[in-house]
């Protein structure tokens, strides 16, 4: 009884190790596989540019004037995004003052509606008497 059931489990041991085995053997095969077509394309198309000297080299002279021509073309471009942003923050300070001058005229027009509330809360309410003999002579 315990021999079957060791046996059994030395089966399931084995078999487990087996898929383990498996699990790595593939990647494995994979990578080797990857490897060597990425070396015979390196190798196919003449190695690295690193190793193999190009023959379309440009003279110095054409080198340092593109330099000068991409360093103009940069210095324009970075003096239209001065301009750019300089354009922004003025249209940022007239926004800023309108607001100000808004939030003040606010400020009025709320004082005025509190004084304006004020007078009326203080007003004595309408006589009922007065208007009775009014409605009467009519």
């Amino acid at each position: 009884m315990i021999d079957a059931a060791f046996s059994r489990q030395r089966h399931r041991e084995d078999l487990a190790a087996r898929a383990r085995r498996r699990r790595f053997l593939v990647p494995l095969i994979a990578a080797f596989l990857l490897t060597g077509a990425g070396l015979s394309l390196v190798w196919g198309f003449g190695g690295t540019a690193a190793l193999a000297p190009s023959s379309t080299v440009a003279p110095r002279g054409a080198v340092s004037n593109e330099i000068l021509e991409t360093a103009k073309g940069l210095q324009v471009t970075q003096q239209q995004a001065v301009d750019q942003l300089q354009i922004v923050q003025d249209q940022l300070v007239a926004q800023k003052a309108e607001t100000k001058k808004l939030s003040e005229q606010i400020a009025a027009v709320t004082e005025k509606l509190e004084a304006l509330q004020e007078s009326v809360a203080s007003m004595p309410p309408p006589s009922t008497h007065a208007l009775t003999p009014a409605a009467k002579s009519h």
